[in-house]
């Protein structure tokens, strides 16, 4: 496998996937600068044959790296996975499956949550990567020297320090809650506009029309930044959005006086009809979810000591535990049905933490 080149065409995609084995390491380079959706520019693969270069920009189907990716039969090794995942799920349209991040996988072995991928590379296979730049631009063709050396370099190592990470957990008797983590991670759901609304900074004061308003906004702006494939922000910002929604009515003409002047210009005419499509919403709309008090956050936080104490015991990473709005809907789940959450209830948190957190809970009833 060349290495040098970027692979274009489907038939040497094909064969690139083809030689790399049951395990292979995978790695996106995007740009996401003005954009609502990051623009792909290369899919980096590790394998048995060594390291392919795919080029996302590309005229090609990638029929054979969606295959790749969603076989449950090979495992797919990343690192630190969130942006990669957004970025196949925008271009190829798919989830990928058998998938390990090795960033999770060390917070089960140190108490490092997120270490960069040079970092697990000295950890585990005592080499030094050398310095590159990371901001480039991946959409220039042809990439640059470096460029494609750093490229390479960011998923070379992976499947080995897969193979090192596994053998840990393994010994450590770990890998199942690992799994267990890594899925869930997958399957956490998308938020939405029809969710995330009420978690807006001051979404909390609003009244229940009010809610509804915001949330018809939100739902509107999504549509538009969407559409325009623009970052939410440079659409209508969230603290103009809740100005809007504190409106009992709104016109055309109160817009200058509410927005920034090109705000109002471009969408103040569309603003005013979908607040007015709030205020007609007869759904119900989801709670506030309101601060917590200070008694209440001295319960968390006594959650928050317990879980960084068992976490120092394991040597796993705090963040596995004792992650502050994990806590805070943990308690506000145990408040409202009196049980802890499902994943204390089952799976490696059950022995763990369940019976101390409970018992925390309980006693602060």
């Amino acid at each position: 496998m060349d290495s040098s080149a970027l692979i274009t065409r489907d038939a040497d995609i094909d064969a690139c996937v083809g030689s790399l084995g049951d395990v292979v390491g995978v790695d996106t380079e995007f740009i996401r600068v003005r954009t609502f959706y990051p623009i792909p520019a290369l899919y980096q693969l590790a394998g048995e044959a060594g390291v392919g270069l795919v080029d996302a920009q590309a005229p090609a189907t990638f029929d054979a790296l969606k295959t790749l990716l969603a076989d449950p039969t090979r495992t797919k090794v990343v690192h630190g996975c969130s942006e990669d995942l957004e970025v196949i799920g925008t271009h190829l349209g798919l989830k990928p499956v058998n998938l390990v991040d090795t960033q999770l996988a060390h917070a089960f072995l140190s108490a490092d949550f997120s270490p960069s991928y040079a970092k697990l590379v000295e950890h585990y296979l005592g080499l030094t990567l050398g310095k590159h730049e990371t901001r480039s631009d991946w959409l220039q063709r042809p990439l640059s020297r470096d460029q494609v050396s750093y490229a390479r370099e960011d998923v070379a190592y992976l499947r080995q320090i897969w193979t090192r990470q596994r053998e840990a957990l393994c010994q450590a008797g770990r890998l199942d809650w690992f799994v267990e983590e890594m899925q869930a991670m997958l399957d956490a759901p998308v938020a939405t506009p029809d969710t995330w609304f009420a978690t807006m900074k001051g979404a909390w004061r609003l009244g229940c029309t009010e809610r509804r308003v915001l949330r018809s906004l939100v739902r509107w702006r999504e549509q538009e930044a969407r559409r325009r494939d623009i970052p939410r922000a440079h659409t209508v910002r969230d603290e103009h959005l809740l100005v809007l929604a504190r409106q009992e009515r709104l016109q055309l003409g109160d817009m200058a006086d509410l927005l920034p002047r090109r705000t109002a210009k471009r969408y103040g005419k569309i603003l005013a009809t979908v607040h007015r499509q709030g205020l007609d919403d007869s759904d119900s709309v989801p709670a506030a979810i309101r601060p917590l008090n200070r008694r209440d956050g001295e319960v968390v936080k006594a959650l928050r000591d317990a879980g960084r104490k068992e976490s120092k015991r394991l040597g796993i990473a705090p963040e596995l535990l004792a992650r502050k709005r994990d806590l805070e809907a943990d308690f506000r789940h145990f408040r409202k049905s009196r049980e802890l959450p499902e994943r204390y209830r089952q799976g490696w948190r059950r022995n763990v933490v369940a019976d101390i957190f409970a018992g925390i809970l309980a006693s602060a009833s």
